[in-house]
């Protein structure tokens, strides 16, 4: 049986590109993606590949509902026959056809082989409550519909874990060519600090970054820190609500350059940070400070919030940064002022861990490894079970 494997992704944003080329390169995967995008809801925001790649091929997928972007519909069908994917690995959301339909086909046909892609559970809903737990249950119930599942974070894979079987959960986690990120940082020069300690954060202004809490937060410890600076990198929505917290300190101890995609400059101004502290939900952002070497303090997840993105299970206590447990401002103040009393020059301390943490955990390398086992799983299926096997009875989440 020919091994024909295919991604199923909505759009490909640039930081997947260096993946996605190794994944066609050393396994033979092609990506199936849109050919247009609308230009309307948060999806216009990403940074994404237009360009024609001989490993990307696009269909025209549909985005019916302007007021929820996430709802797609893509012509599977059209797809698996153009393709004659043996399997595929498909972005998971409750709002894809896909997501329907492949398990469907899977079932009725035998073929193809499928796995999901996803965070495991729903990041915005959480599962800090008995509450929260049960509304994830339906998404789980789906997951379980495929063959395996690949998971961002070990996060994830324990959630889906309580539904199907560990054999069939793998974790690639979200991150970015950190080699390449570090080579950029060793040939840029770091911007001057315009004081010390300086905090540099980098991402998108939205609600659930929080930023305004940054800017209250870093105001606060200027009482102990006069000359210390904060130089928040990015533009969105929030920002007028941000630049009103900053108050008075704006363009004196705290500075707000705006939106910057050109890498050099990202690595130039990571390179005069001594730490990265992140207020709201985490996201890439972390992947990017901790390949530059910035350790970050970040709030841990609690009932309240934040509602993170799978990596904020990057930020290891003592490794990489520092999780604080209680999600309020007098919480993250004492941490900070905890952490810079015991680290005076915070990237040397922590540059041997950080480095080791990213070269087994976020390198491309490390990505392709778990993927290498992905593929021998997908061989193993296509050879010796033409259906999904049926899931093993889970343990009842909610008995604990």
């Amino acid at each position: 049986m020919p091994h024909k494997v295919i991604i199923l992704q909505r759009v490909v944003p640039h930081y997947r590109y260096a993946l996605f080329e190794r994944l066609w390169r050393e396994f033979g995967w092609n990506v199936i993606t849109t050919n247009q995008v609308p230009d309307y809801g948060p999806l216009k925001y990403n940074r994404l590949i237009h360009d024609d790649e001989p490993f990307i091929k696009r269909y025209r997928f549909e985005f019916p509902w302007k007021s929820n972007l996430y709802r797609c519909d893509i012509p599977i069908r059209r797809i698996l026959a153009d393709t004659q994917a043996t399997a595929v690995i498909c972005e998971f959301s409750m709002h894809m056809n896909t997501t329907y339909l492949l398990p469907a086909i899977r079932r009725l046909r035998g073929a193809p082989t499928l796995l999901f892609w996803s965070h495991g559970f729903n990041m915005d809903r959480g599962l800090a409550s008995p509450f929260q737990r049960l509304v994830q249950r339906p998404r789980a119930l789906m997951c379980r519909m495929a063959d395996g599942h690949v998971c961002y974070s070990e996060e994830g894979r324990q959630f889906l874990g309580q539904y199907i079987d560990k054999e069939r959960l793998f974790v690639a986690p979200n991150t970015l060519d950190a080699e390449t990120l570090r080579n950029e940082a060793g040939q840029v020069t770091p911007m001057s600090a315009p004081g010390r300690p300086h905090i540099v954060t980098v991402g998108r202004l939205t609600a659930d970054k929080d930023f305004p809490r940054l800017m209250r937060i870093f105001r606060a410890l200027l009482a102990d820190y006069p000359q210390a600076a904060l130089t928040l990198v990015g533009d969105g929505p929030d920002i007028e609500n941000v630049r009103a917290a900053a108050g008075d300190e704006l363009g004196r101890r705290i500075f707000m350059p705006g939106a910057e995609y050109e890498e050099s400059r990202i690595a130039a101004y990571y390179g005069s940070a001594d730490l990265s502290v992140l207020s709201g939900a985490a996201g890439l952002g972390v992947n990017h400070a901790l390949c530059y070497g910035v350790p970050i303090v970040a709030y841990d997840r609690t009932p309240a919030g934040p509602h993170h993105h799978p990596e904020i299970t990057y930020v290891v206590d003592g490794v990489t940064g520092v999780r604080v447990a209680e999600y309020t401002d007098e919480a993250m103040l004492k941490a900070l002022r905890d952490f810079l009393a015991r680290h005076a020059d915070p990237r040397t301390d922590f540059a041997e861990s950080m480095r080791s943490y990213v070269d087994e955990h976020l390198s491309l390398d490390s990505m392709i490894r778990e993927f290498a086992e992905v593929d021998a799983f997908i061989r193993r299926r296509n050879t010796r079970s033409p259906r999904p096997e049926p899931a093993s009875p889970a343990v009842d989440p909610h008995r604990s």
